[in-house]
């Protein structure tokens, strides 16, 4: 048997989870003998260096390049371009880029916020805050803007998962051609490539290879337990604070595969202790970093559970496997027809893997199973596209009531928050790490015909995945009012209703915010937040009686006129949230809102910046 085909350590060496034995490479045809006495081993080690870094450097920088021609059209403006597809989450990432830099240059709570949802507030963990990249880019988003800051994240997120991935195939003893597709299969997947249509938390995942890295060099036993474990609590907690749905998915993805490992090979229990000191210093180090924001995110005032998401609705289609959606280039217009029935919008198309490389892996995994890392990364992208199917499998978009085995943990703490499609992306890091594997092997097994199979069965897999460059949209327009100094007119921190009225699916008014430098507060918002039950809902707390009439009105339910009711329960809402002025800018029902909220403040609006102003005692 071939050596490189098991997970057997060769006699004498030390056993430990993973250890993949290979034959020296055979020499390129052709190539002439290498006769020159060896270098020195601090020379040859230096050499070694260089050459890796090199290499890696290529690599990503073509990583780097194809994100660029796909994000190739926002770069026209960086400034005002938005991918196309969701402006309304969008909007929302940019105002937390802001916020975070607003926190920072402020030096304010960066955790919790009262400028939106005032006078309670909002708990920033609760929501996609991408807190560490806001960090990271604030002098971007200062000095150009939060859309070119959430532009330039977008492109980093596909190329640096790219690189991530081919840096884990790397480290599981794959050549660096094939760790190169690995990284294309995962870091242009479908899951991300669809998450960067206005989710960016989601795309931003080069963390879920990287930790599983962590978590190989703590099984293998590498290094000593803190300098995997050090890195490996870090990395939790920066990850943690940038988006923990993404940890979550990792956290799944590594347990399932380490389960899979003891299955497979009982006897590392044997070896349980080294890895556990080095998960312990993880968790440690995690808890040093993320102990506060911890404390503030389930002890604080603004603490939720729950998720405020339709029960068994974000979960993927079975037939989304192999039907690609509007993203992929080479998508028929019926195929794209038929996937844009599937749950949660484009951003949420997040499975299609194609059937050349699902072919491809079920092969690969029968015929392969012998090695280790065959057998565990295709049983683990297994088991998570069986969960990301959800409680109950729906085919072609019809329900067929069969319970699937998500259902068994949906109720979970954690779980109950988690959205199962979403475990697409741990599916396409495996599907990708499989195909290495597979590329991998074909030139020992194929000799002179190994290396040609090799490039075309990467073709034949990864031509159905290669996404269509993004088309933009302008991000919406500000009215001039808030952009110029009239703004400065509102008394400053004072609490200000914008119309209309922000919401989850209204989030114009938080982009006026952002540009006027979150001069004022605001009720309402896009966000999550405790309903009066401590359960997470968009939008927290059931909105005021005035709250609910201007959103009657913007949405066409209410045409007037208010009562005297009305106007004493709104009169009465101004002064408990202390409101010191009212602002209608661009809305489909203005002049209802206008007309209503006259009425309610009992006083004529001035007109300024292409928006009405009623300032309240």
């Amino acid at each position: 048997m071939d050596p490189a085909d098991t997970d057997t350590p060769a006699a004498g060496e030390k056993a430990t989870p993973l250890t993949v034995r290979r034959a020296a490479p055979a020499p390129e045809p052709g190539a002439t003998p290498v006769t020159e006495p060896a270098a020195t081993g601090g020379t040859a080690v230096r050499g070694r260096r260089r050459g890796r870094l090199r290499t890696h450097t290529l690599i990503g920088s073509s990583y780097l390049l194809l994100a660029l021609l796909l994000t190739a059209r926002v770069w026209s403006d960086p400034t005002r371009n938005i991918i196309s597809g969701n402006p309304n989450d969008t909007s929302l990432y940019c105002w937390w880029l802001a916020h975070t830099a607003h926190a920072v240059t402020h030096l304010s709570n960066p955790f919790v916020t009262h400028l939106a949802n005032a006078p309670e507030g909002i708990n920033a963990l609760w929501n996609t805050s991408v807190l560490v990249p806001g960090l990271l880019l604030t002098p971007v988003t200062r000095a150009a803007g939060p859309v070119a800051s959430y532009n330039l994240l977008v492109m980093l997120a596909f190329s640096l998962s790219a690189f991530s991935a081919y840096l884990l195939a790397r480290k599981l003893r794959v050549r660096t051609a094939a760790a190169y597709v690995a990284g294309l299969v995962y870091g242009f997947s479908p899951a991300l490539v669809a998450a960067g249509t206005g989710h960016l938390s989601l795309a931003l995942a080069p963390a879920v290879p990287l930790l599983l890295g962590l978590v190989v060099d703590a099984v293998r036993g590498t290094h000593r337990p803190a300098r995997t474990g050090v890195p490996l609590g870090v990395g939790v907690g920066l990850q943690l604070l940038t988006g923990e749905e993404v940890l979550f998915i990792t956290a799944v993805t590594a347990a399932v595969g380490i389960v899979l490992l003891l299955v497979s090979r009982p006897e590392y229990l044997r070896l349980a202790g080294g890895p556990l000191r080095t998960f312990a210093i993880a968790f440690l180090t995690c808890l040093a970093l993320t102990a506060v924001p911890l404390s503030i995110q389930f002890l604080g005032s603004l603490r939720a559970h729950g998720s405020p998401f339709l029960a068994n609705f974000f979960k993927s289609d079975l037939t989304g496997l192999y039907v690609p959606s509007e993203h992929q280039w080479l998508a028929t217009s019926a195929q794209s027809t038929r996937a844009a029935e599937f749950p949660g919008g484009a951003s949420e198309y997040m499975n299609f893997l194609g059937w050349p490389l699902l072919i491809v892996c079920v092969c690969t995994v029968v015929l392969g199973f012998h090695d280790l890392r065959i057998r565990i990364a295709g049983l683990t992208g297994t088991v998570l596209a069986v969960l990301s199917l959800g409680e109950t499998l729906l085919v072609n978009n019809v329900e067929t009531g069969l319970r699937l085995p998500w259902g068994l943990v949906a109720g979970l703490p954690v779980f109950e928050a988690a959205l199962p499609n979403r475990f697409s992306l741990g599916t396409a890091l495996m599907a990708g790490l499989v195909l290495a594997c597979a590329l991998d092997r074909l030139p020992a097994r194929l000799a002179a015909a190994g290396v040609p199979a090799a490039v075309a069965l990467s073709v034949v897999c990864v031509l159905p995945l290669i996404p269509r460059p993004y088309t933009v949209e302008r991000s919406p327009d500000v009215p001039a009012f808030f952009t110029t100094d009239a703004v400065k007119t509102l008394p400053a921190g004072s609490n200000v209703l914008l119309l209309p009225y922000p919401t989850g699916l209204r989030a114009t008014a938080m982009s006026w915010q952002t540009v006027a430098d979150f001069h004022f507060s605001m009720p309402g918002g896009y966000f999550i937040g405790p309903g009066h039950d401590g359960k997470a809902y968009m939008g927290g707390k059931k909105p005021t009686v005035t709250a609910q009439l201007l959103e009657d009105i913007e949405s066409g339910s209410f045409t007037g006129p208010v009562t005297p009711a009305q106007i004493a329960r709104s009169r009465a809402d101004f002064a408990e949230l202390g409101m010191r002025a009212v602002v209608l800018g661009p809305a489909r029902h203005r002049d209802g809102l206008r007309d209503t909220v006259t009425s309610l403040t009992g006083q004529p609006p001035e007109f300024t910046g292409g928006v009405y102003v009623w300032r309240l005692p």
